[in-house]
């Protein structure tokens, strides 16, 4: 909290709590403002004529005179208004109490009846106008100081007492309470940041496991996120030759290599504009058409899947390391939604998911296999090879391709020559 009798933060901190403070207070201070001119104003008609009606238009003068310093206050634009608030209500309050003691010397018998008015611009000072503890004590203590002058030769001493009782009182309550009121705001500041800090870190988890567009539904308090899609191109992909790695590296280096694998994966998911769903073990799995509509989802997932092998190729041959991608394609309609309390996941379902994963189970190292509808989707522009029906379990007999590479007249390359591995290594 800072010192104990002055609470306050490191320098940056404190200007961020300055800053907020005044934010905060700032529409509560300008109609505190409002309504106080109005009890000051209305004083002359209760106070001044009442008690001396013959030197009250000197007094109204004095009165008109705050007034119209206070106008000025509450017509100031608002980020002056907040920017400078405590500076600015300091001055005033203190002002107003400097008048009102002048009007209490001009008032036949003021300054005896008067104390009640000091009383009640110090309850401004303190509470009403939201000052902070050091703006408050230092108004609190000039207009205090004033009303004693005032009355210490012109009041018999058992008057000047009980007089000084009241305000001094309410100087000291009231400096209590501004301490007390800014003790805790500032603790309510600490767990606010700390508040913020933690829903940014949670937000940025959520941004980080989920799509964009799900993540702010998530953060919009969505409990039940489900949509289906008409055509999405999933892809499956397999690390082919790592079981064989982890006989070889230690598990700092197993970590390493994975670690390199998923990072350069995701790299290329925002460059081709598709979406990463999980990863399991070393397995990969990514998806095009969640989001957007009319666009050819088949050919940015065919871009990654390129790209996504000769990328693997380069890094094995670096590294001389055993590594290949098997992989799988196909297009169709899926269902994606959000799952799970304790960890929630956005997962994908329907038959196209399942045959994308077939695709890769039956596929072969350094290939890229693609069922016959992604194969309708891509053969003007890419590169096929009819691999010829498979037996896929649960869906029986189905066509399938290879997917070697662009066509050159599709702007494309050269179709990148497969890294063959023995079949049996996974």
């Amino acid at each position: 909290m800072g010192k104990i009798l002055f609470p306050s933060f490191p320098r940056e901190l404190e200007a961020e709590f300055s800053s907020s403070y005044n934010v905060d207070a700032g529409t509560f201070t300008w109609v505190a403002l409002i309504l106080g001119t109005l009890v000051f104003l209305s004083f002359y008609v209760g106070f001044d004529r009442v008690l001396d009606i013959d030197n009250s238009l000197a007094t109204l003068a004095i009165r008109i005179g705050m007034v119209a310093t206070a106008m000025v206050v509450a017509v100031l634009p608002r980020p002056i208004f907040v920017r400078y608030l405590q500076s600015i209500m300091m001055t005033l309050v203190t002002a107003v109490g400097l008048a009102y003691v002048a009007i209490m010397l001009i008032l036949r018998g003021g300054l005896m009846q008067g104390t009640a008015g000091t009383v009640l611009i110090l309850m401004y000072n303190f509470v009403f106008f939201r000052l902070r503890f050091i703006p408050s004590l230092v108004a609190g203590i000039i207009i205090t100081a004033a009303h004693e002058e005032a009355i210490r030769y012109a009041l018999p001493t058992n008057m000047v007492f009980v007089q000084n009782f009241f305000v001094v009182l309410t100087l000291i309550s009231g400096a209590a309470i501004s301490y007390l009121l800014e003790s805790r705001f500032r603790t309510q500041f600490l767990t606010n940041r700390q508040l913020d800090a933690e829903r940014m870190r949670a937000n940025g988890l959520i941004e980080t496991l989920f799509p964009a567009r799900i993540a702010e539904r998530l953060k919009a308090g969505e409990k039940i996120i489900a949509e289906s899609h008409g055509e999405a191109s999933v892809l499956f992909s397999d690390l082919v030759g790592f079981t064989t790695l982890t006989e070889k590296l230690s598990p700092g280096q197993l970590v390493e290599v994975l670690n390199d694998y998923f990072s350069m994966l995701d790299r290329l998911t925002e460059k081709h504009g598709v979406e990463k769903i999980k990863t399991i073990g070393d397995a990969y799995m990514v998806v095009s058409g969640l989001s957007e509509m009319g666009r050819n989802t088949a050919e940015h997932i065919a871009d990654f899947a390129l790209e996504m092998r000769e990328a693997i190729q380069r890094y094995a041959e670096q590294h001389n390391f055993p590594l290949a991608l098997r992989i799988g394609i196909s297009t169709g309609q899926v269902i994606s939604g959000v799952i799970g309390l304790k960890k929630p996941s956005f997962d994908l379902w329907g038959e196209t998911v399942n045959l994308a994963s077939r695709m890769e189970s039956h596929s072969e190292p350094g290939q890229i296999q693609v069922s016959e509808t992604t194969y309708w989707r891509l053969h003007e522009r890419y590169e096929l090879t009819c691999r010829g029906g498979i037996e896929v379990k649960g869906l029986g007999r189905v066509e399938t391709y290879f997917l070697q590479g662009k066509k050159a007249e599709a702007g494309g390359v050269a179709p990148v020559p497969s890294l063959i591995m023995p079949a049996g290594d996974t």
